[in-house]
């Protein structure tokens, strides 16, 4: 039996327990838009958060409740409630330096540009490499959960657990990504109204293209 010095126990724990407090925890929410024939590109969208995400969330929902928007997908709002949510979004400082996207040309890989997606934003946005990562992806299905976490580490991600997500319409903050998505994707395809929204909040750093 492996015998030790109780105060070497000690000091260990309180080391642990000081490097986990201190640790950046991330949360991040992936979501994407593209894969049907009607799209002439593939998009991933990151949302990421940290200790606030409670706060992010309760603000969400007021956002969702005022505008209209309500908790269902972005395809699936009207387009005044669309247009209101992603303006208050857009316009709260909660939100600034933690919206991402990616556009690629159509592919059928979509499971890597994803992942590739996923990374890019977590090492964008990392401010330590004393970071966890919790990714969610939606859609994912659990027979790629090993594997995405596996390639994320691939990738330099230092990821504390993937999953995927099967309703995105359950949490706010998959609802947030996927309205990135329709956004992002409405802007890009000219809609009216979207295309100056999305220059600005990049150029006020609310939401970054990598």
């Amino acid at each position: 039996m492996f015998k030790g010095n109780e105060a070497d126990f000690g000091s260990a724990s309180f080391y642990c327990l000081c490097y986990y407090v201190l640790m950046q925890k991330l949360y991040c929410y992936v979501d994407e838009t593209g894969q049907d024939a009607g799209s002439a590109f593939f998009l991933v969208s990151v949302v990421i958060a940290e200790e606030e995400r409670e706060e992010l969330i309760a603000t969400l929902l007021r956002i969702e409740k005022q505008s209209g928007k309500g908790n269902v997908k972005w395809i699936w709002a009207k387009q005044e409630a669309r247009a209101a949510y992603i303006q208050q979004v857009l316009g709260n400082p909660l939100f600034k330096g933690k919206l991402f996207y990616e556009v690629f040309p159509k592919t059928p890989n979509y499971f890597t540009k994803t992942l590739l997606t996923a990374a890019g934003a977590i090492l964008a946005y990392i401010a330590t490499e004393d970071y966890r990562a919790t990714v969610m992806i939606d859609g994912l299905p659990k027979s790629l959960i090993l594997e995405a976490g596996a390639a994320l580490r691939r990738l330099r991600v230092r990821t504390f657990k993937v999953r995927g997500v099967r309703k995105e319409e359950t949490d706010a903050l998959m609802r947030l990504a996927d309205a990135v998505c329709g956004f992002v994707r409405a802007a890009r395809e000219g809609k009216v109204g979207f295309v100056r929204l999305l220059e600005r909040a990049k150029e006020q750093g609310f939401i970054r293209e990598l």
